[in-house]
């Protein structure tokens, strides 16, 4: 009887588990393939299977640190809300998730950003995510030919809630209270988005 196939998707995930332990465990600094290897009991020549290169394996880390934020930001968009709270959950969400990993573990925090910075593809990928669905947003807040303005607006003013090296710097700046009182000034009585000129 032949024996069955591994599951090649749970062997990829058991491997991204192990590297993101040993980046947890030398706060960033290491990341050996061949320690992998050893730690689940696998030759080298086995993972170089599912990971040819460390870049390879980076470039799973760095994809996987994106998911959350994506699924968060995907399920504001698309809540039963009104705009006004849409946003205020899209910022929030995103706030919660990229404070939290940096709560947890600065060294290892720093260490990401280090390994993202390393495959910018990636990043302009993720980035182009969340302003797809900050514009679905916003199409409900302000006409269609100032929308693409609108979601420029929203994204300057909440860089530090957005924003990983600004969460890092300004830690105490990065509250839910600081990121709800930019979402109202954007959408209040004395709105940023409505009736005046967003361009120059």
């Amino acid at each position: 009887m032949a024996r069955p196939k591994p599951d090649a998707e749970k062997i990829r995930a058991r491997l991204i588990a192990e590297a993101e332990a040993q980046l947890q465990a030398s706060d960033g600094r290491r990341l050996v393939l061949s320690d992998l290897a050893q730690r689940l009991g696998m030759s080298q020549s086995y993972v170089h299977a599912f990971y040819p290169t460390k870049a390879d394996l980076v470039r799973a880390l760095v994809a996987r640190w994106f998911e959350e934020v994506e699924a968060a930001s995907r399920q504001a968009a698309a809540a039963e809300d009104d705009a006004e709270a849409r946003l205020e959950q899209w910022v929030l969400s995103i706030l919660r998730i990229k404070r939290s990993s940096f709560d947890a573990n600065p060294k290892l925090f720093h260490a990401y950003l280090q390994l993202a910075a390393g495959h910018m593809d990636l990043v302009r990928n993720h980035v182009a995510a969340l302003r797809d669905d900050l514009t679905r947003i916003a199409r409900d807040m302000v006409p269609e030919d100032e929308v693409d303005a609108a979601v420029l607006v929203i994204e300057n003013a909440t860089l530090l809630f957005r924003t990983p090296s600004n969460i890092a710097a300004y830690r105490d700046r990065a509250t839910d209270a600081s990121a709800r009182a930019v979402c109202r000034l954007l959408t209040g009585k004395r709105p940023l988005l409505h009736n005046r000129p967003l361009r120059n």
